[in-house]
């Protein structure tokens, strides 16, 4: 190796091999900034695809809450017919109690079909004058009267 302070002759080899070795390293060190621009590219659309989910979801939860809000709306709605037919259910039961109470039941009969309260010359007693005994007929003790009886007691439960 020469003394680099003095005047000698340089063998300029040894340089050219390492502005060689330096123009590989600039073009390595461009391949790589080129390869940063291309992931750079896939990481920008991953942006955009994740932006446009977000924006999506915020779209659904958006239409939920308005689902929701209908359906509560649809839900005050039917509480309100359910009390309007409650208060119509206690109005008619009422109603119908006024119309058949003792009161207005002797009026409707008393004005209406004409009748009249009974009166004490209106009752008739009766006597018997056979005493208060009640007779029980003996059964026939015939086996075809029984027959027959209990043959027709069959036909008139066919009947009806």
């Amino acid at each position: 190796m020469a003394d680099r302070n003095t005047n000698l002759a340089v063998d300029l080899r040894r340089y050219e091999a390492r502005s060689e070795r330096a123009q590989m390293r600039a073009a390595s060190n461009i391949k790589p900034k080129r390869a940063a621009k291309a992931s750079q590219t896939p990481a920008a659309i991953m942006l955009v695809v994740l932006i446009a989910a977000a924006g999506a979801l915020i779209a659904m939860c958006i239409s939920s809450k308005a689902d929701i809000a209908a359906m509560h709306a649809e839900i005050v709605e039917a509480e309100q017919d359910v009390d309007a037919l409650i208060n119509e259910n206690t109005r008619m039961k009422l109603e119908l109690e006024q119309k058949s109470s003792q009161k207005t039941v002797e009026e409707y009969a008393e004005n209406i079909l004409g009748m009249q309260k009974l009166d004490k010359s209106q009752i008739e007693y009766i006597s018997l004058t056979s005493g208060n005994m009640v007779e029980i007929s003996e059964k026939d003790g015939n086996i075809f009267t029984r027959l027959k009886n209990a043959f027709d007691k069959f036909l008139e439960y066919l009947r009806g």
